[in-house]
């Protein structure tokens, strides 16, 4: 009841009164700090980094009171030590102090561990390869009945294998299947042949056209014939043997 009656005084009313206006004073000038402090509604736009050399990127960043984050990639895309990507963007509105995240080109590419390609098909291991930024060189073709199949890896003329550490951008060498194996064939004899027939023995041989060189100054095959092939037609069984896929070179003269 005590309560209620002093509830109901001046004396009440007038402090009440006090605590509410030093309460809105208290939490007016909180907000005001933490604006100042933060410096609301102020912005700056972030100036334009890429392909800047580093150090000109952090000079600017530091004249306009940004920090910074670097980290690095190699490309071959863009000169080494130049800021290739920027985070946030250039022109993006942000408060002074903001750090601004920078990807430099690398001058050292990478180390990568070759994969396993040993069987893969030659598509796949190009598709691999060229996503651990590897580049290929020959395709070196040997005797196997997986055609296209990839039967080993290349570098500077040495074979390597799963594991090898190879810096990316290097260029790696392919020995693949050419489809036949090592099954000998008899060496046909094309002489005295046209064009056509030629290529009809050849195929039923399984043996490949090479070089098709012309005597004269035609260099037409129609109306001609073979006089002349490598490897030679040899009457010795023994020795009239060529490896499946081998491709014999012939030479023409107007009929």
């Amino acid at each position: 009841m005590k309560i209620i009656q002093y509830l109901q005084t001046k004396a009440f009313r007038k402090q009440l009164l006090i605590i509410i206006v030093s309460l809105f004073i208290t939490l007016f000038g909180a907000y005001k700090w933490v604006a100042f402090y933060t410096k609301h509604g102020q912005s700056v736009p972030v100036p334009v980094l890429k392909g800047l050399e580093l150090s000109e990127a952090t000079d600017l960043l530091a004249a306009q009171n940004f920090k910074y984050s670097i980290d690095s990639i190699y490309t071959s895309l863009a000169e080494a030590g130049t800021v290739y990507e920027q985070e946030p963007e250039p022109g993006a509105a942000v408060k002074e102090n903001r750090t601004i995240y920078l990807t430099v080109v690398s001058s050292t590419p990478p180390i990568v561990k070759l994969p396993d390609l040993v069987d893969v098909s030659l598509r796949e291991a190009t598709s691999i390869l060229e996503s651990y930024g590897l580049k290929i060189g020959q395709l070196i073709y040997k005797p196997d009945l997986a055609q296209n199949a990839v039967l080993g890896l290349v570098y500077n003329g040495k074979t390597v294998k799963k594991g090898f550490a190879i810096r990316k951008g290097a260029t790696v060498d392919l020995l693949v299947g050419d489809g036949y194996g090592n099954i000998k064939v008899d060496i046909p004899n094309l002489s005295g042949l046209n064009y056509e027939e030629a290529l009809f023995v050849l195929n039923a041989s399984k043996l490949r056209l090479g070089a098709v060189i012309f005597e004269g100054s035609s260099i037409d095959t129609f109306n001609t014939k073979i006089y002349k092939q490598n490897p030679a037609f040899s009457t010795d069984t023994a020795l009239n043997k060529i490896g499946q896929g081998t491709a014999i070179d012939i030479y023409v003269k107007e009929d």
